[in-house]
C-alpha cells in the first residue's frame, strides 16, 4: 500500500471517528447536574454531574469539550472532507487541510485521553490522536518541504504570520508559567488544577506547543522549508482550536453564569485572529 492510499484511509477513518465522536458526546449530554467535590488538595471543584459523557469532569473542563464537540461537528468534519476532496485532485492546499486537520486531532485528543475523566469514548479518542499523528507523519512525509519558500511564493504572508506563530508561543508560555509561578509563591494548587493531580496540559503546550510555535515564526522568518511546514498545520490548528474555546466561552457565560464579558471577547476575537490568518493561507498557497 503507497502513501497516498494510506493518507486517505487514514483520513476516511479520522473522519468517521471524528463524526461519531462529536454526535455521540451531544446526544449523551444532558446539561449535568454540577455538584461540588473537594479535591486531592482541599479544593473545592464544582463537577460537571449528569449522566453524559462529562459527568465526571469540572464543570468547565466539561463546557471546553462540549465546545470542541460542536466545533468538530460544524467546522472539523467538513474541512477534512474539503481537505481529502482537494488531496485527491493533487491540490497542494488539500494536503496542508489534511496535514492541518491531522495536527489537530493530535493534539486536541492527546489532550482528552491525558487530561479528561475516564469516560465510554476514551477508546474512540485514543484513535482520533494516534490516527492525527500518524496520518501527520505520513501527510508530511509524502510533501516536498524544499520547495516551499519558491513555490509559496511573495503574495504569501510569511512575516505577519511568523509574527503571529511567535505571539501565540509567547503568549501560551506566559499564560502557564504566571499561573505555575503564581502557585509556587503561594504554596497553594494551581487555579486551573481542578480534580487533577497534575497540569498535564501546561506540560503538553510548554513542553511541545511553545517551542513548535516559536521556532516555526523563527524559521519562517528567516525563509526556511520547515518554517512553512510547521507554521501552516498550526495555524489551522489554532482556528479550530480558538473556535471551539470561543463556543464554550460563551456557553459558560450565558448557561452557567460564569466568567466576564473580557473571558467572552478574548477568546472570540483569537477565533476571528485565527481565522483570518487561515483564511489568507489558504488562498494564497498555490495549486
Amino acid at each position: 500500500m503507497n502513501k497516498k492510499t494510506s493518507v486517505l484511509i487514514l483520513s476516511a477513518l479520522a473522519m468517521a471517528l471524528l463524526l461519531a465522536a462529536s454526535l455521540a458526546a451531544i446526544i449523551l449530554d444532558d446539561g449535568g447536574s454540577p455538584h461540588v467535590f473537594t479535591s486531592l488538595r482541599g479544593q473545592a471543584v464544582e463537577i460537571y454531574g449528569g449522566k453524559g459523557l462529562y459527568q465526571y469532569d469540572s464543570v468547565y473542563k466539561a463546557v471546553v469539550f462540549r465546545g470542541f464537540d460542536w466545533a468538530n461537528l460544524i467546522v472539523g468534519v467538513p474541512l477534512l472532507a474539503l481537505g481529502i476532496l482537494l488531496r485527491e485532485r493533487g491540490k497542494r492546499k488539500g494536503q496542508l487541510l489534511v496535514a492541518s486537520v491531522f495536527t489537530y486531532l493530535a493534539y486536541i485528543y492527546l489532550i482528552g485521553v491525558m487530561g479528561n475523566a475516564f469516560n465510554v469514548l476514551f477508546l474512540v479518542w485514543t484513535a482520533l490522536f494516534s490516527v492525527g499523528l500518524f496520518g501527520l507523519a505520513l501527510v508530511l512525509a509524502e510533501i516536498d518541504i524544499s520547495a516551499f519558500p519558491e513555490e509559496l511564493g511573495t503574495n504569501f504572508p510569511r512575516k505577519s504570520l511568523s509574527i503571529y506563530m511567535i505571539i501565540l508561543g509567547l503568549f501560551l508560555l506566559l499564560r502557564y508559567l504566571a499561573e505555575i509561578l503564581s502557585a509556587y509563591g503561594s504554596g497553594k494548587p494551581p487555579a486551573s488544577l481542578g480534580v487533577s493531580t497534575t497540569l498535564e496540559l501546561a506540560a503538553l503546550e510548554l513542553g511541545i506547543m511553545v517551542p513548535l510555535h516559536i521556532a516555526g515564526g523563527i524559521f519562517l522568518w528567516k525563509k526556511k522549508a520547515v518554517g512553512y511546514l510547521l507554521a501552516i498545520p498550526l495555524a489551522f490548528a489554532a482556528f479550530m482550536a480558538f473556535i471551539s474555546l470561543a463556543v464554550a466561552s460563551v456557553m459558560i457565560h450565558f448557561l452557567y453564569r460564569r466568567g466576564s464579558v473580557f473571558d467572552v471577547a478574548m477568546p472570540i476575537t483569537l477565533a476571528v485572529v485565527a481565522a483570518g490568518f487561515s483564511l489568507v493561507i489558504f488562498r494564497r498557497v498555490r495549486t
